[in-house]
């Protein structure tokens, strides 16, 4: 027989197992099997929708310049900047030490004095040959007015000679006319006739004369006007522009011996030291965006050198005054997004500050080319950061929220009761205990609702997804809670399943 302290043992074990049932009977309701399935309905209503694409990458400057050492060579002699300090535009940063590019300077000047002393001389020939030239072509003109003044008399002379023997040769014509048989009136006229030919034949020779002598001017002058211009043109020539562009570069080279900040930012690398070889690098300080999304390199023009110093260049300034984050966003979300779109961030890395405004941005670039990643294909989005916090950092992580639909006040259900076959997309419609599909279309989804753009009207009833009562935790008709059994302390039942229609009191103990 059993003693009394076993059986008041007894009596609370099985009080605690009746406890335990009946907690579980309460949370997840009376058993049923699997196949026992409540249709569920919910009214199609009106809601207020907003579509938002979500990605994640890190925090970088808009922007970032490389320092190179340009074409001064030589070792390090100073260096001013730190990592995390604030530079101006026209800082100097780093120096080098200037002497192989004073040399250099020394010698290009020397070749431009050397060029310009020959030059000099070469100016002098060439002024003395122009002035021969143009005495040379005064010469062949004077020498043309003299011939055709000469010639010119002396075809007038022959000219009168010529109408002083035709008048003669018409007196003594008339004197042969008028005493046929007179023979000194027909000698007379025969020696008219005979001086007028004669003095035509001096007229053509002179003509001819006067034309050959133009011709023969005229070819001296285009000679003299040709020797004259090929003086001035040497004249005008130079071999000094090759030494002068000589001259300019070593005094930029020289200048570059001196790096100053090319913007103003912040310093984020420093790879300068103290005598080390700058060395030579065929560009200068280059400005990029940032480069891949989710990071916080730059892409400067940075160039290589085959100095001891670092080809990412020897001082790196990053534009934290504008920072952004570049983010891959899948491609259906893209569809939906373009430049000037509104954003919000988050910072896992920062406390949130409930009183804090929400931090925003704008988008500014939507990449032309994907990347696929296990088959997922997304697009690289940078987005700026209009109002960072404080304490942000470059590199954080940051999570990106772009809205890119709004519907207010939208027809909406459940988007677990659309079935879409193919382009076609249905909801059972619940009338009068009888479910038929009827198709849609639909626009954005939110938060688990999808809007109706046609096929439904507001108060509609849609069929829910049967879900096995042993699961169901909606609030829809389905299972009924079991209530709480009575414990040894008086326990309370709790109230039915989620979704039940009643809850039992346990009874105290």
């Amino acid at each position: 027989m059993l003693s009394k302290p076993q059986l008041i043992n007894g009596g609370i074990g099985v009080a605690v197992v009746g406890i335990a049932a009946g907690a579980f009977f309460v949370l997840n309701g009376v058993p049923q099997t699997a196949s026992d399935t409540t249709a569920r309905t919910v009214a199609v209503s009106a809601a207020d929708l907003t579509a938002v694409s979500t990605a994640s990458g890190n925090v970088s400057p808009a922007s970032t310049t490389v320092i190179n050492a340009q074409n001064c060579t030589g070792p390090i002699a100073t260096v001013s900047a730190v990592t995390g300090q604030q530079v101006t535009a026209g800082q100097v940063l780093v120096t080098i030490d200037p002497t192989n590019a004073q040399n250099a300077m020394a010698v290009a000047q020397a070749q431009l004095d050397s060029a310009a002393a020959q030059a000099n001389q070469q100016q002098a020939s060439a002024s003395n040959q122009v002035a021969s030239a143009n005495q040379n072509l005064a010469n062949a003109q004077q020498t043309a007015n003299l011939d055709a003044s000469q010639q010119a008399s002396a075809v007038a002379a022959a000219q009168t000679a010529v109408n002083n023997d035709t008048a003669t040769v018409a007196s003594a014509q008339a004197a042969a006319s008028a005493q046929p048989s007179s023979q000194p009136a027909q000698t007379a006229l025969n020696a008219a006739q005979a001086q007028l030919a004669k003095d035509n034949q001096a007229l053509t020779q002179a003509a001819n004369q006067q034309a050959s002598s133009a011709l023969k001017d005229k070819e001296q002058l285009a000679s003299a006007q040709t020797a004259l211009n090929s003086a001035q043109s040497a004249g005008a020539t130079s071999n000094t522009t090759s030494a002068q562009i000589a001259v300019d570069t070593a005094t930029k080279n020289l200048a570059s011996c001196s790096l100053a900040a090319p913007v103003s930012g912040t310093v984020t690398a420093v790879n300068a030291v103290v005598g080390g070889n700058a060395g030579s690098s065929s560009g200068s300080s280059g400005s990029g965006s940032s480069g891949a999304s989710g990071s916080s390199g730059s892409s400067g023009s940075a160039s290589t050198s085959s100095a001891s110093t670092s080809s990412s260049g020897l001082i790196t300034i990053s534009d934290t005054a504008h920072l952004q984050v570049i983010a891959n966003f899948a491609e259906s979300d893209v569809a939906a997004m373009k430049t000037g779109d509104s954003a919000t961030f988050t910072f896992p890395a920062l406390k949130t500050d409930p009183s804090a405004a929400p931090v925003t941005g704008t988008i500014t670039a939507i990449a032309q080319n994907a990347t696929t990643t296990n088959n997922v294909v997304s697009y690289p989005v940078t987005i700026s950061i209009k109002n960072p916090p404080a304490a942000l950092r470059l590199g954080q992580s940051a999570n990106i929220s772009v809205t890119t639909a709004t519907a207010k006040n939208a027809l909406t259900v459940p988007s677990l009761a659309i079935t879409t076959t193919g382009t076609r997309q249905t909801v059972n419609v619940v009338k009068n205990g009888t479910s038929a599909p009827v198709t849609i279309t639909t626009g954005i989804t939110d938060n688990g609702r999808t809007q109706v753009l046609t096929g439904l009207s507001a108060g509609d009833q849609i069929e829910l997804p049967a879900i096995s009562s042993t699961l169901d935790t909606g609030t829809t008709t389905g299972r009924t809670g079991a209530g709480g059994l009575g414990g040894t302390g008086g326990f309370v039942g709790g109230t039915g399943g989620a979704g039940g229609t009643g809850a039992t009191r346990g009874n105290g103990g």
